[in-house]
């Protein structure tokens, strides 16, 4: 490999692992901040629940709809995975002349 490859790959290579570290540190910066944990705040928020008396049942419908939404995304994917075992199987046919 001359030596101007060489160095192309090389600034390549780099230029992976500086935005896989960048990635890497903004993913973990976006992780939601804590909340405040004050008797106060937290009374107010059970007052709203307990007067509300759906906080429980919003919860179980979101769940069940994520679970909904997440079962469709992996049939399509074992839709995707047999296609792409099927296809890495075929046989090569004879060409006619």
């Amino acid at each position: 490999m001359s030596k101007t490859g060489k160095i192309i790959l090389w600034v390549v290579i780099a230029v992976i692992v500086i935005g896989g570290i960048w990635w890497w540190a903004a993913s973990q910066s976006s992780a939601p901040a804590a909340t405040s944990t004050s008797p106060a705040a937290t009374s107010t928020t059970t007052a709203a629940i307990s007067t509300t008396g759906t906080s429980t049942t919003d919860s179980d419908q979101s769940i069940d709809q994520d679970m909904t939404s997440l079962n469709a995304q992996m049939n399509g994917l074992s839709s995707d995975n047999a296609s792409v075992t099927q296809s890495m199987n075929d046989q090569p046919v004879q060409q006619a002349q």
